[in-house]
C-alpha cells in the first residue's frame, strides 16, 4: 500500500513541512502588518512561485490562516486580511507571531495582565472543586518540576502541566482555552531564563498546598503572588538582555 511506501511517507512529510512554512511565513507577515486589510492579498499563482509550492499546499495554508481569523475568502472579492480584532489570539501560532512582531516586554506585559485576571480565579475554583485525581495530577506536576533540570525542557513541560492541571481542576471548560496563553508564556520564559521555574518552586508549592487543603482564598492569593513575582523577574531579565545588546 502507498501508506507503507517510504517514498510516499517522505513526500508527505515534505509537503507538511512546506505547508507549515507557508502558514508560518504568511501568518507572521499579517501579524507584523506587512500584509494588511487595505492591501491586496498575494495571488495564488504568485504564492506558488514564491514558496515553490503546489496550489493544494497554498489552499491548505489559506484555510489554516482563515481558521485562525487572520484572513477571509469571499466570492468576487477574493482573499482579504481581517482586522486584528478578528484574530484568534488564543491560538499558539498567532501568539508566537505576535511575540515576534512586538517588543518582548510589551508582549509579556499583556500576557501577564491576562494571566493575573484568569489564573488566580482558576486556582480559587480548583481549591473548591478539585477531585482526588485532579489534586494528584497537580502534585505529580509539581514533583516533576522539582526533579527537572534547569537546562532542558523537562522543567517547562512540568510547569505547563502544573498550570493546566489547575485549569482542569477548576471544572470550567472556557478556562481550559487559556492553556495556550500559559504555554507560550512559559516557552518564552524558558528561552529568556531557563532557571525561571526553579526560582519559583516554593511559590508553586504554596499554590498546590492551598488547593490541596481546599482553601480558595489562599490559592488565589498564592497564584497572584506567583504570577506577580514571575512577571517582575522576567521583566528584569528582559531589561538586562536589552541593555547588553549593541
Amino acid at each position: 500500500m502507498a501508506e507503507q511506501d517510504p517514498g510516499f511517507r517522505e513526500r508527505r512529510g515534505l509537503k507538511r513541512n512546506l505547508f507549515a512554512h507557508v502558514v508560518e511565513s504568511l501568518g507572521a507577515r499579517i501579524v507584523k502588518g506587512e500584509l494588511g486589510p487595505a492591501m491586496p492579498f498575494p495571488k495564488e499563482a504568485d504564492l506558488c512561485v514564491e514558496f515553490g509550492a503546489s496550489r493544494s499546499v497554498i489552499r491548505e495554508a489559506v484555510k489554516a490562516l482563515a481558521a485562525r481569523g487572520l484572513i477571509a475568502s469571499q466570492t468576487r472579492i477574493g482573499i482579504r486580511v481581517l482586522q486584528p480584532f478578528n484574530w484568534n489570539l488564543l491560538d499558539a501560532d498567532v501568539l508566537n507571531w505576535r511575540y515576534s512582531a512586538m517588543p518582548p516586554q510589551q508582549f509579556y506585559g499583556e500576557l501577564f495582565e491576562i494571566r493575573r485576571m484568569i489564573e488566580p480565579a482558576a486556582a480559587h475554583l480548583a481549591a473548591r472543586r478539585r477531585t482526588r485525581r485532579e489534586i494528584a495530577a497537580i502534585a505529580d506536576a509539581f514533583a516533576r518540576m522539582s526533579r527537572a533540570s534547569r537546562i532542558d525542557r523537562s522543567g517547562i513541560e512540568a510547569d505547563l502541566s502544573f498550570h493546566r492541571a489547575i485549569l482542569v481542576a477548576s471544572h470550567n471548560a472556557l478556562l481550559l482555552q487559556m492553556g495556550n496563553l500559559i504555554a507560550v508564556g512559559l516557552d518564552i520564559a524558558h528561552r529568556i531564563s531557563a532557571d525561571s521555574f526553579v526560582v519559583f518552586l516554593p511559590l508553586h508549592e504554596a499554590v498546590y498546598e492551598a488547593i490541596e487543603r481546599r482553601d480558595g482564598e489562599a490559592a488565589a492569593a498564592a497564584m497572584q503572588h506567583l504570577l506577580s513575582e514571575t512577571h517582575e523577574f522576567m521583566r528584569s531579565r528582559m531589561h538586562a538582555l536589552s541593555t547588553r545588546r549593541p
